[in-house]
């Protein structure tokens, strides 16, 4: 088999093995977990910095988010679709992502750096969401700061004690789970590969 074909091969299992990865990953908001403690943030990283076509890279991420939504629309009570501020946490992902893209080396450091600025750009876009599409806050810096001041306490009863934290502490742990998995992956069918 000549190398072209041998790296399509190889290229084609690791896209399909990243596409499963983030499916299932997709799939923790359906189960019961500390609020914000999901994969959501980890998907957006690993999609943008592992996905070498860019458009897959951001197709992925936000139809595991999209696909979570709907099933959490239809089959829980919890609202999938819940009105505009939704555009601003869907937008929030995309910036993940597209931030990931630059990612140069998979290292633990820069995995978990992102995993940390990805939690809090979540924080920072979804808040401003709340005060862009509700009348709870003046429309000024003003307005603005209480609602991020707001946010804080209002999380105050999740597991790690606040928002930011469960977002990043989330965001730690499924990029752990999702890299480590896919060096495996990618180190099996490099294995895989070399003996063919």
């Amino acid at each position: 088999m000549n190398k072209k074909i041998k790296m399509n091969k190889q290229n084609n299992k690791l896209l399909l093995s990243a596409g499963l990865l983030i499916v299932a990953a997709a799939f923790t908001r359906m189960f019961p977990h500390a609020p914000n403690f999901t994969a959501v943030g980890a998907i957006a990283v690993f999609g943008g910095s592992v996905i070498k076509d860019k458009k897959l890279a951001f197709l992925m991420p936000l139809g595991a988010l999209l696909l979570s939504d709907v099933c959490l629309q239809l089959f829980t009570e919890t609202k999938g679709f819940y009105g505009t501020t939704q555009f601003f946490v869907y937008a929030a992902f995309i910036i993940i992502t597209a931030l990931s893209t630059f990612m140069q080396k998979r290292s633990v450091t820069n995995i978990a750096l992102a995993a940390v600025w990805s939690g809090a750009i979540f924080f920072v876009l979804s808040n401003m969401g709340v005060w862009a599409s509700s009348n709870f806050y003046p429309k000024s810096f003003a307005g603005l700061s209480a609602c991020y001041a707001a946010a804080i306490p209002f999380y105050k009863n999740e597991f790690f004690g606040n928002f930011i934290l469960n977002s990043i502490m989330g965001n730690v742990f499924y990029s752990a789970l999702l890299f480590t998995a896919y060096a495996v992956m990618e180190r099996k069918t490099t294995m895989q590969e070399a003996i063919a």
